[in-house]
């Protein structure tokens, strides 16, 4: 048996290998003697040995190999094609962080794909309603519950980030003590991503909220993130905007997947990024990409403040 754990959700992805590694256990393996694994500098001749190997006092053996499709070359491919193939009493686990997207375009992965007993569980990186979703249910299965506006406001907030959404979830139950998370306390509790932060101070810029907007960058301040930092999180949103507004003066019906594509993004910031776009010309876009080069090289020549060169630029986008 083969089975395909893969996807750029390392969360999830990591949690369905361990539950497998957790029932395999279980089944067949108390002793642990049967279990083995391999990074992505595995050997074929020696992965290929060890899943081919009888198991000791056992009817089954696994073996895990993390990122073995990713990261081997065309010219390697041959050597682990038999994998399609593994002998009935072994498990297979291949546990791959790429893409979906990526990962299923490769030759080995579809060579792999096409064995006789085959198992894929791809993991893509969560967003929207289906991110909202999964922070519920996670809530719940640490035996609390959450309003449906504070699971969306705790998305937004948080991101695809399941690391530190699952972190996020454990301070909101105990802080709840049994009652349901309300959007309150996440407001109170958790502070948006860096991502998310920009994303909240070029909307606040987008509807010309300029007062919002300044006391976003306090937040930002206040909470340690340096002026150097904002600058660059705000040259690379402007540049994503201004690829946004490009692609809807060519086409004004574009799609988030058009933008995601072009521009190497994650499909949730391209649809952020063409929602703001939306809300400037651009003209605009390009004075405020002229001001933020000059800014940059004044900074780097020690003639201009960073802390001013954010203020600068946020004034620039508002007006």
């Amino acid at each position: 048996m083969l089975i395909l754990v893969y996807g750029d959700d390392t969360f999830r992805v990591q949690e369905k290998v361990k539950a497998l590694q957790t029932a395999f256990v279980q089944k067949h393996d108390s002793t642990g003697f049967n279990f083995a694994s391999f990074g992505a500098d595995a050997k074929p001749g020696e992965a290929l040995q060890a899943i081919g190997s009888l198991p000791f006092m056992g009817k089954k053996r696994m073996v895990v190999i993390r990122d073995l499709i990713a990261t081997t070359k065309k010219d390697g491919e041959g050597a682990w094609a038999s994998l399609a193939n593994t002998p009935e009493s072994s498990i297979v686990v291949l546990w791959e962080t790429a893409e979906p997207k990526v990962l299923e375009k490769k030759v080995l992965f579809q060579t792999l794909k096409k064995g006789a007993d085959v198992h894929a569980y791809p993991f893509p990186v969560l967003e929207g309603s289906a991110l909202a979703k999964w922070a519920t249910e996670r809530v719940r299965a640490r035996c609390g519950s959450i309003a449906a506006d504070a699971a969306r406001e705790l998305a937004e907030r948080v991101g695809s980030d399941l690391w530190q959404m699952d972190n996020e979830i454990g301070k909101l139950v105990a802080f709840a003590k049994g009652r349901a998370i309300a959007k309150s306390d996440i407001e109170e509790l958790v502070r948006a991503s860096f991502d998310g932060e920009i994303f909240a101070l070029v909307d606040a810029v987008s509807r010309k909220q300029g007062a919002q907007a300044i006391k976003l960058l306090r937040q930002e301040r206040a909470s340690g993130a340096s002026d150097f930092s904002i600058f660059g999180m705000l040259a690379r949103q402007v540049r994503l905007l201004l690829g946004a507004r490009a692609l809807l003066d060519d086409d004004p019906r574009a799609s988030s997947q058009q933008l995601a594509s072009e521009m190497s993004v994650h499909p949730f910031v391209a649809q952020k990024t063409l929602d703001q776009a939306r809300k400037f010309t651009l003209a605009d876009l390009r004075a405020t990409h002229d001001l933020l080069f000059r800014y940059d090289t004044g900074m780097k020549s020690g003639l201009l403040d960073a802390e001013l060169a954010v203020d600068l630029i946020t004034t620039a986008l508002v007006r």
